[in-house]
């Protein structure tokens, strides 16, 4: 029989990947080609747009981890936060993306890239195969809502009907369509 500080831990701070809900809209760019990924929060609520996703960890450490699943071609567009944000690669390489011009950083598994407060900052999966990377963002909030690069933000309500209101969360917009093929869609 286990003890009730183990019950508690077990309940409360442990995070089953098995178990994890992915999202594949969980962002403004999700829904453009380059933006597809699947989100899945394990500790902290971080920074989200899509109010229904919960971390199954949600004590507050101090930062927010999250695993993000990348198809072929997907990654995410540029944007910032008000933190730090490290993302390590583990299962392919990934290419970062970095500040307007969009230079950028090949990773390999293991890899880790740290991308200082402010800075715009994206990545694509340039692969073949899906590759699942680790994110941490600074804060349990992440440092507030996402900057999005205006280029993001124009495409993001022009090409799939998404943009993001004053308090940071998705809405829809008259020409938003949901694809078939998107998972924790409830905006």
């Amino acid at each position: 029989m286990a003890s009730p500080l183990l019950e508690t831990i077990a309940r409360t701070r442990v995070a089953r990947f098995a178990e994890l809900k992915p999202f594949s809209l969980a962002f403004v760019d999700s829904l453009l080609p380059e933006g597809r990924k699947k989100n899945l929060k394990v500790i902290g609520r971080g920074v989200v747009e899509n109010a229904d996703m919960q971390p199954p960890i949600t004590e507050d450490h101090g930062f927010t981890i999250s695993y993000i699943v990348v198809p072929p071609g997907g990654g995410a567009g540029l944007h910032a936060h008000k933190t730090a944000e490290i993302f390590i690669p583990i299962s392919g390489p990934v290419h970062v993306l970095i500040g307007d011009d969009k230079e950028e950083i090949l990773l390999q598994p293991l890899d880790v890239i740290s991308v200082p407060t402010g800075v715009m900052r994206g990545f694509r999966n340039h692969g073949e195969r899906e590759l699942t990377m680790l994110a941490l963002v600074g804060g349990h909030t992440g440092g507030g809502s996402v900057t999005w690069h205006d280029e993001v933000l124009s495409r993001a309500a022009a090409e799939s009907g998404l943009a993001v209101d004053e308090q940071g969360n998705l809405k829809r917009l008259p020409n938003f369509k949901m694809p078939e093929d998107v998972e924790g869609s409830a905006i």
